[in-house]
């Protein structure tokens, strides 16, 4: 696509909010579909390195980091390095997530297969809803879908007998070389209390994503760290980069409860 193009004015209003915006602005207004659409803002923004999308590309590339932006082939295998971000203030939060009874963090200690269905059923063993169980991380290790590292999420409220019977469960079902952590969940009350300024945020793309025909994967997982301690946690459950933060912000405080650390 080597001719100059031009786009509408209400299309260039649109893409001054983000790239998808101007991507769906011209889908509406010409009718292409998403894939022949990004085609065109990619090769507007090339054209005009003025734009603030382009310069923040450039500045990307300054910074090394390996993000590819042109459109590639179905299922190729994309990367990017961790970005940085600032923390959310809590009052700016949506709060959309809803929190648990409790979490289950998972991690192989050396290689196994197919163990995360077996910490399920080990769930189900222990009276919790599987259907309700959400997988809000889970870390691979190659990219033949193996699972190096998951956390569950539980639904609240679990009935009094599964709290007690969780652990044993676990305990019983999980091959040897699988570590697991039930860590009762936080309230959003108990997230308020953590300062912002001991909170460190990454972004990140998904290990081993792949770019679909009509789909570009993007660094919308979170990776939240708490500065005095050095706990972390990570999310990727949600596309929305916002959800992700949110549930990481719980996990956290969920983990910092339990060291004593969040406190009102």
């Amino acid at each position: 696509m080597t001719d100059t193009v031009k786009l509408d004015p209400e299309v260039v209003k649109a893409l001054e909010i983000s790239a998808v915006s101007g991507i769906r602005a011209l889908q509406n207004s010409s009718g292409l579909g998403l894939y022949e659409a990004k085609l065109v803002i990619d090769a507007y923004l090339l054209q005009h390195p003025e734009h603030p999308l382009s310069q923040q590309i450039a500045e990307a590339a300054k910074a090394n980091r390996q993000i590819r932006v042109g459109v590639g082939f179905q299922n190729e295998v994309i990367y990017a390095d961790p970005i940085a971000g600032e923390p959310i203030p809590f009052e700016s939060l949506q709060k959309e997530i809803t929190a648990p009874e409790c979490y289950v963090v998972l991690r192989e200690l050396s290689d196994c297969e197919n163990w995360l269905g077996e910490a399920i059923k080990a769930c189900s063993a222990a009276m919790v809803d599987v259907n309700a169980v959400q997988i809000v991380d889970n870390e691979y290790r190659n990219d033949n879908g193996d699972i190096s590292s998951a956390v569950l999420k539980l639904p609240c409220p679990l009935a009094r007998e599964a709290n007690k019977a969780l652990s044993e469960s676990l305990q019983r079902n999980l091959p040897r070389n699988i570590s697991f952590h039930v860590v009762q969940a936080a309230n959003w009350e108990k997230a308020a209390t953590i300062p912002l300024h001991e909170l460190a945020v990454e972004y990140f793309l998904k290990e081993f994503s792949r770019r679909g025909r009509m789909y570009l994967p993007t660094t919308s997982c979170v990776r939240l760290m708490h500065k005095p301690t050095g706990i972390f946690c990570r999310i990727s459950a949600h596309r929305s980069r916002a959800k992700n933060y949110e549930e990481a912000l719980l996990l956290l405080t969920s983990h910092l409860m339990e060291a004593g650390r969040a406190t009102r």
